[in-house]
């Protein structure tokens, strides 16, 4: 499960700004923000508790301190990339020690999962002179197979009587990745539990680069538009180690039962995915911020496309509606479609993908289904309800909808997705 993270320091403040219950720090005061988020795939896939806390001291001369600390606690079950058949299936667990059957008509799941990530992150809000400041960032997380530590730094410049903020700014993320019994050959046979798995080494890299540029103008005193563009690029392993392919037989259509090795082989029809070892990315956004006599309206539209081929639209749309006493509602809208990358594929054929000795005549492939032609829309409502003058308690439930769009044979598609997403803040003054 990738779940996206980014959250612009300037939205939160766009928010503060325009709507009429904003609250205002004073020097030397935390700023505490406390969280909770569940989320819930159906079919018993994957579940996520993320505890999270954000706390933040207000120096003298606007400067500012962040420190954050996250916890995300993961179980359930997720596909393993091959695809539903009319015959049961056997797959080897990513240890490449136990097995795991699935039955005839079932989305192939591993109930393997289970992981921990645990996140620390840093921000120094620094004024470097009356117009200008820089944000400075450090990030370490950590899972059992996995470890990122991440540096960014932005500079902001403020313009026309501060009606106009320029921002750039670079950020690195350093990643290492060890799975559990080691990293699979791209291409290369499932092989049954307990025999030599060919793998290619212990762990692996990848490093990943972002450059942003943006701008943002406030129209009237009521009104504001932010523009981002943002490019980056990442080397180094790019694999999902748990993904294979599915490799089918052209006649019966169904998994392989005669492999392609000798009698007495321990190749399961399943191969390990492999995708290129870089990765390009371009992103543009832009988001319009109205605050109307008592309401705040907040939409944006996200472009983003890569040399994989993957080309994503995101709308998003927040209404925050203030009732009596400054409680308010807020409807939440967003829709995202995205094209399949260059090299997704539902599967393998023998004879056509893979020659008779299991050797693939593609150079990538995969199935996971994040990489596929798809939709999603998520609707939601959150209430906020204010707790003093320096306080505010707030919920929000969101209801997720994914489908996949892919010509698949009959009883071989790839499940559509629906996930439900609670959760509940406390914000506070210390």
């Amino acid at each position: 499960m990738q779940l996206e993270k980014i959250s612009g320091k300037l939205s939160i403040a766009t928010c503060t700004l325009l709507q009429v219950s904003a609250s205002v720090s004073h020097a030397e005061e935390w700023d505490i923000d406390t969280s909770f988020l569940y989320y819930s795939e159906s079919d018993g896939r994957i579940s996520a508790f993320e505890p999270a806390i954000r706390a933040t001291i207000d120096l003298e001369d606007d400067e500012s301190i962040s420190f954050m600390a996250v916890v995300d606690a993961l179980t359930g079950s997720t596909p393993n990339g091959a695809h539903k058949s009319t015959v049961a299936q056997t797959f080897t667990n990513p240890s490449g020690k136990d097995s795991y059957t699935v039955q005839a008509g079932d989305l192939p799941l591993s109930d393997t999962f289970r992981d921990v990530r645990v996140a620390l992150s840093a921000e120094w809000d620094k004024p470097i002179d009356r117009l200008s400041s820089v944000l400075m960032a450090a990030t370490i997380s950590s899972e059992i197979d996995y470890t990122s530590i991440g540096l960014s730094g932005t500079y902001k410049y403020d313009m026309n009587n501060k009606n106009t903020t320029l921002e750039a700014g670079l950020a690195g993320t350093f990643d290492t990745i060890n799975p559990i019994g080691g990293i699979p050959l791209g291409l290369n046979p499932m092989r049954v539990g307990n025999s030599d798995q060919q793998r290619e080494g212990v762990d692996d890299t990848r490093t990943s680069y972002d450059l942003m540029v943006g701008v943002t103008q406030i129209i009237d005193r009521k009104t504001l538009v932010q523009f981002n563009y943002t490019h980056g690029s990442s080397s180094g392993y790019h694999n999902d180690y748990n993904n294979v392919l599915t490799v089918i037989d052209p006649l019966t259509n169904q998994p392989l039962t005669n492999l392609w090795a000798a009698p007495g082989t321990n190749d399961l029809p399943y191969l390990f995915e492999k995708r290129p070892d870089s990765r390009s990315k371009d992103i543009f956004f832009v988001r319009g911020v109205r605050h109307l006599t008592e309401d705040v309206i907040n939409t944006s539209y996200r472009l983003f496309s890569d040399d994989w081929g993957v080309t994503s639209h995101t709308l998003d749309f927040k209404y925050r509606y203030e009732l009596k006493g400054r409680h308010y509602l807020q409807p939440h809208l967003r829709y995202y479609t995205q094209t399949a990358a260059d090299f997704y594929r539902h599967n393998l054929v023998q004879g056509v993908d893979v020659d008779v000795n299991g050797v693939a005549g593609t150079e990538f492939a995969s199935h996971d289904y994040r990489l596929a032609e798809f939709d999603a829309t998520t609707v939601g409502l959150k209430y906020g309800l204010p707790i003093g003058k320096s306080s505010e308690f707030s919920v929000r439930g969101e209801f997720m909808s994914q489908s996949i769009s892919e010509a698949t044979p009959a009883g071989e598609e790839t499940p559509d997705l629906n996930a439900v997403i609670l959760q509940m803040n406390y914000s506070f003054l210390w």
